[in-house]
C-alpha cells in the first residue's frame, strides 16, 4: 500500500514549514535549557601528510553558541583508568547543538578544515566548568529522520588535554587558560641583541 499523499508530498513526513517549525522549536529549547558555551575550530599549522596529523595546531576563533549537555548525570566513558603509565582521568561527554545555528556562525570555508559539519579535533569551552572538550566523534544522524531531517549535531567529547597549542581567541578568559597553562619557554623569552 503505497503512502498517503496528504500527508506526504513526495519528500518525506511533514511540508517544509513543518520542519522548519521543528528546527526552531529545537532552537528555542536549546536556548532555554543549554548553556553558552564557546565552538574553538582547530587551525593546520603543519600537518604530517604521511600520518594525516598536526602536532602543531592552534586555534585562533572562537564562536559563541548554545549548546545542551545529554549526559546530565555527570561524565560518561571510562572515567578514572589506572593503565601501566599511571592514572588516566577520561571525562566524556556529549554536547547537542542546532544545525542552523552551527552553520550560521561557524561554517565557512576559511574556518573550518572539512567543510559543512563540526571537526573532529576542534574544542568547545565550557565557562561553567572552566575546561576545554576535544570533539571525538560528531554524530549528525541522530534524532533519525523526524520529519524528513536532521536538526542537530550531537558532538561526543572529551576534556581536552593541553600540550601547548597556541589559543589566541580574543576572549580573556579563554586565552587567560592557555596562559596558565603554557609550557612553551619561548613565549617568555627575552631579546637582549640590539
Amino acid at each position: 500500500m503505497p503512502t498517503n499523499h496528504y500527508f506526504q508530498s513526495g519528500s518525506g513526513i511533514g511540508s517544509p514549514a513543518e520542519k522548519r517549525l521543528y528546527e526552531n522549536l529545537i532552537i528555542e529549547g536549546l536556548r532555554i535549557y543549554g548553556h553558552d558555551c564557546y565552538y574553538l575550530p582547530r587551525t593546520l599549522v603543519n600537518q604530517d601528510l604521511i600520518l594525516g596529523e598536526d602536532v602543531l595546531s592552534k586555534f585562533d576563533d572562537s564562536y559563541l553558541l548554545e549548546m545542551y549537555i545529554e549526559t546530565t548525570e555527570g561524565f560518561a566513558g571510562e572515567q578514572e583508568l589506572v593503565s601501566k603509565f599511571g592514572l588516566e582521568i577520561r571525562d566524556d561527554t556529549t554536547f547537542m547543538i542546532s544545525k542552523r545555528r552551527w552553520q550560521d556562525q561557524v561554517d565557512t570555508p576559511a574556518t573550518l578544515i572539512k567543510e559543512g559539519r563540526p571537526n573532529e579535533g576542534d574544542l568547545i569551552y565550557f565557562p561553567l566548568m572552566n575546561s576545554f572538550f576535544e570533539i571525538q566523534f560528531v554524530e549528525d544522524q541522530e534524532p533519525f529522520f523526524q520529519l524528513g531531517n536532521l536538526p542537530v549535531y550531537k558532538l561526543r567529547t572529551t576534556r581536552f588535554e593541553y600540550s601547548s597549542e597556541k589559543i589566541d581567541t580574543g576572549v580573556a578568559d579563554i586565552d587567560k587558560l592557555e596562559d596558565t597553562r603554557s609550557l612553551d619557554q619561548l613565549q617568555h623569552q627575552f631579546n637582549l641583541e640590539t
